[in-house]
């Protein structure tokens, strides 16, 4: 009996709800809604559609560029930080690096390529 009664005790665990899910499905309702509003006056007014369009084109290639631009910036910092140590630390770290990304590089080229 002692079995039945822990079997229908952990089923009924199962099918609470917690508040946080019930929080986050009306949000994702609510989200639903402002979408479907937003889309609806872009549907009407084709001038503003096509100006976001635009703005988001402009802003993921912002985006783009500031991500080279960093990449770009801690090319120099590494190479700046390289060049101002001792030789010998750096020949031990430079084969450290290649020693530890090397063959992760070289299995992303080979996928890539």
């Amino acid at each position: 009996m002692a079995k039945d009664d822990n079997f229908i005790f952990e089923d009924s665990k199962k099918l609470l709800i917690s508040d946080d899910i019930i929080v986050q499905a009306i949000q994702e309702l609510y989200k639903d809604e402002i979408k479907e509003r937003i889309r609806e006056k872009l549907k009407a007014n084709p001038r503003m559609e096509e100006e976001l369009k635009e703005a988001i084109k402009d802003y993921s290639r912002g985006k783009l560029l500031e991500a080279g631009a960093q990449g770009k910036l801690l090319k120099v910092v590494a190479e700046l930080g390289l060049i101002s140590m001792p030789e010998s630390f750096r020949d031990e770290l430079v084969k450290t690096i290649l020693k530890a990304i090397g063959p992760e590089i070289d299995t992303l080229l080979k996928n890539t390529l």
